[in-house]
């Protein structure tokens, strides 16, 4: 049993880690937005499933201390965190359709 193990996750061998998904894989084995057609689904938000949430949607949770961004000080100005991280960008209108209720599209009908 443990000799079966230490195969599979041989390091040096081809296995679980290569296998992995990637949003920008230049080699051709996973494309999302063909995944998304596919599947009818909006690209955005099939994108969205593939890196931690927090990237996108606005939710609260743990963030690293640059991450937070920063308010004014006499020599420098305010950095927020979508400036600060443009690969982490939040995607607003994508949080508002999927995450916010709106009383006008919930109907009890």
């Amino acid at each position: 049993m443990r000799r079966t193990v230490r195969a599979l996750y041989n390091s040096f061998e081809r296995g679980w880690k290569d296998k992995t998904v990637h949003p920008l894989d230049r080699r051709g084995r996973f494309n999302l937005d063909e995944a998304a057609a596919e599947l009818q689904l909006d690209e955005a938000y099939v994108a969205s499933l593939y890196k931690p949430l927090h990237y996108t949607y606005s939710m609260k949770g743990q963030r690293y201390p640059a991450e937070q961004g920063r308010t004014s000080r006499p020599g420098s100005l305010a950095a927020s965190r979508d400036r600060m991280f443009p690969l982490y960008r939040r995607n607003y209108k994508l949080n508002r359709e999927l995450r916010v209720l709106d009383h006008r599209r919930i109907s009890t009908d």
